[in-house]
């Protein structure tokens, strides 16, 4: 295959992939990357065109290679961008843009002011691109999720070979006398037109698996986690629980359960609206994950009720975090359209000290727990005994007050 045939190849195959990231984002998301990818593509092709079709006659050469030069670099600068959304790591592009900008630049003023016949220009252009594809390869394998599987190590593995082959091009420019580069640019083209196409579709393919990848991990995330809250949903905690249950059954270790009902929201939701409650219901999730450790879960189970996962924890600790708990949401004050409003919440604690490693047996005992608060008065914490229903006062019971 000769040379311009390798350049149309390739720059078929850069307007192909742009189209078939973009079918793919209409698909699966994520529209704004996809975008960004398309342009690095068109950049590179078109840079590609410039300098690989020898029957253009564009003149003068040296414009045209600083035109085409500044071309494939934006064309890198705009893949990075677009991995960077798609990875959600746009801090990172941020710090880089000024560095990869000023290199552009500086090569630009190179192509111009050196002489037409001076290779230092294509040294500069060689190494620029080839410390871009590198950061872009450190992007791609730093930040792939697991879920991605081999794809981002391969995509990673493509770009910082593609990155090596800029950078021996450069040395070999180094290497040689101006009289013989042209020689030597025609046996090396062929070869880097082929990695083109290699690179091509390699980064073509990491960018449809990393997006699928995303795609996957936030339909996963849509499942286990309640919208309003940002808390685990009951599958989710569920999911958890049997988990916890399984490793304190091997460690011989205890563990709780809060279940926790705020007091009075309905009547908040009649009297001052449903978006009233969500705010409420907002910041009570605030309080929840301020003041568990790090290893409980909390789920909002549905309605006002939420659910407490402590492992590790026997029936007197897991009361001394429900007091704490009722005492924090009873301090709780939600200002709400010019008006302060209050709430208290009502807890029943179940432990596996008393009800066993098992977790329909939790959550009924906790359950039953809760509506024996709810039932003397609400506003206090009860302390659940083995079996559904069973449930005596816990010494931190307290009566009723400052209700919603």
């Amino acid at each position: 295959m000769d040379t311009t045939t390798l350049v149309f190849v390739n720059v078929l195959l850069f307007v192909l992939y742009a189209s078939v990231v973009l079918v793919n984002a209409r698909v699966v998301g994520g529209m704004k990357e996809a975008l960004w990818f398309a342009g690095a593509n068109l950049c590179r092709g078109l840079s590609m065109l410039l300098v690989g079709v020898e029957w253009l006659h564009l003149e003068p050469v040296r414009w045209v290679d600083a035109f085409s030069g500044t071309l494939a670099m934006v064309g890198v600068l705009l893949l990075h961008k677009s991995f960077a959304e798609l990875l959600e790591q746009k801090a990172i592009l941020q710090r880089l843009q000024f560095v990869l900008v000023g290199l552009m630049v500086a090569v630009l003023f190179c192509f111009i002011f050196f002489p037409a016949r001076s290779l230092q220009p294509f040294i500069a252009l060689y190494a620029t691109l080839g410390m871009q594809y590198a950061l872009v390869a450190v992007l791609v394998f730093r930040f792939s999720p697991k879920d991605a599987g081999i794809g981002g190590w391969l995509t990673s593995l493509i770009l910082i070979a593609y990155a090596f082959i800029f950078f021996f091009r450069a040395a070999m420019v180094i290497g040689w006398q101006s009289q013989d580069y042209l020689t030597m640019k025609r046996h090396l083209f062929p070869i880097w037109l082929t990695a083109c196409l290699v690179t091509t579709t390699g980064t073509a393919f990491g960018f449809v698996v990393l997006s699928s990848a995303k795609l996957r991990m936030e339909l996963l995330r849509r499942a286990q986690v309640d919208d309003l809250t940002g808390l685990l949903n009951r599958w989710a905690l569920r999911k958890t629980a049997l988990r916890e249950v399984q490793r304190c059954l091997r460690g011989r270790h205890s563990l709780a359960v809060v279940t926790l009902d705020l007091d009075g929201l309905k009547h908040v939701n009649d009297t001052k609206g449903h978006s009233c409650g969500d705010v409420i219901l907002q910041a009570v999730a605030g309080v929840l994950q301020d003041v568990l450790r790090g290893h409980d879960s909390v789920a909002r189970m549905g309605g006002d009720e939420f659910c407490v996962l402590l492992p590790e924890t026997s029936m007197d600790e897991a009361m001394r975090v429900a007091e704490r708990l009722r005492l924090e949401i009873g301090e709780m004050t939600v200002r709400f359209r010019g008006q302060m409003v209050r709430t208290s919440a009502s807890l029943g604690v179940a432990c596996s000290d008393i009800s066993g490693l098992e977790w329909q047996n939790l959550i009924d005992d906790s359950d039953a727990a809760l509506y024996r608060a709810k039932h003397e008065g609400r506003n206090r914490v009860i302390a659940a005994v083995a079996g559904a229903g069973q449930t005596v006062p816990g010494k931190f019971g307290v009566e009723a007050e400052g209700m919603v």
